[in-house]
């Protein structure tokens, strides 16, 4: 088992027993699960460590950022590598000692030089950075520290590539607890590049919704709300010029008790609303807040 995480990770090995090919996350040792290793207390009402998740759901999350993490110009699941480099990842079954089985999920091992938590952040290509940031905010991932960026070098003397890992806390049901670490870094406060825009053009939430569930996993109510809130809020932002630091921080909390702008926008959609109101209407109602808000702000 890895020394590091709050939850079982394990690393599986090929054949020869001496290189690392996956690592595995069984759903029953998330972090505030029954069986978590790490000595976390049992989660006394479902919900994750972070707002808005649920414990058992890791797995899922972690599989949900590696189907959404679509190449450019294909949406189809394993067709190349996706535009923000997440790993190939997949819910398994793995055998446990001999006896029985966990489900969980299993991502490709990415050899890396360590992750951002070993340097500092200037030595980074923006449009690396630039990938992490539009899948952190499309997903509203309340766990993206330095610690699950890997760091790669390309070549002898060539640029670092970035590793977008761990994944379970993505797609939460609320934006109480969206944590981006490269929201501070420079290269955030950089315009997206024309070819990172015409992705995010190219976004769709409620096909993503559609895709989730062709996969197996049908988003709560309140989890496909998040997820096209997110991407709204992107999509505007990037047609407007907004930079990933701009964007980033309307849906990222200054304080713990402070709500953030998009919880604000929210919460101000649902008091102009009349009980009973359609989802359709309430995002529409979203839409024109968000409008208002960003022309206010960013004239």
């Amino acid at each position: 088992m890895s020394a590091e995480g709050s939850g079982g990770v394990y690393f599986m090995q090929d054949a020869t027993g001496q290189n690392n090919v996956a690592v595995f996350k069984p759903i029953d040792e998330e972090p505030m699960a029954e069986n978590n290793p790490r000595g976390l207390p049992l989660s006394t009402d479902g919900e994750g460590m972070k707002r808005g998740t649920i414990v058992g759901e890791g797995a899922l999350r972690e599989v949900a950022a590696y189907i959404l993490d679509h190449p450019v110009g294909d949406r189809k699941l394993g067709h190349g590598v996706g535009f923000s480099g997440v790993p190939p990842t997949a819910l398994v079954r793995s055998l446990h000692r001999g006896k029985s089985f966990k489900i969980g999920s299993l991502q490709m091992f990415m050899k890396n030089s360590g992750s951002t938590e070993d340097m500092g952040p200037r030595a980074f290509p923006v449009k690396e950075v630039h990938k992490i940031a539009v899948l952190d905010i499309r997903l509203a991932n309340a766990d993206r520290h330095a610690g699950n960026i890997l760091v790669c070098k390309e070549g002898e003397g060539g640029n670092y590539k970035l590793i977008p890992i761990d994944h379970g806390y993505c797609l939460p049901e609320k934006f109480e607890d969206c944590t981006f670490e490269w929201l501070y870094w420079p290269q955030a406060r950089e315009p997206f590049s024309d070819e990172t825009i015409a992705y995010i053009k190219s976004l769709d939430a409620e096909e993503d919704v559609k895709l989730l569930k062709f996969h197996g996993w049908e988003l709560s109510p309140r989890c496909a709300r998040v997820l096209r809130i997110s991407t709204m809020l992107l999509k505007k932002g990037a047609a407007r010029g907004l930079t990933p630091y701009d964007i980033g921080r309307i849906l990222c909390r200054e304080t713990v008790n402070m709500d953030s702008e998009i919880e604000d926008i929210i919460q101000e959609a649902e008091d102009a609303v009349l009980p009973g109101t359609s989802e359709n209407m309430f995002l529409e109602t979203v839409s024109e807040i968000i409008d208002r808000h960003l022309n206010k702000e960013f004239v």
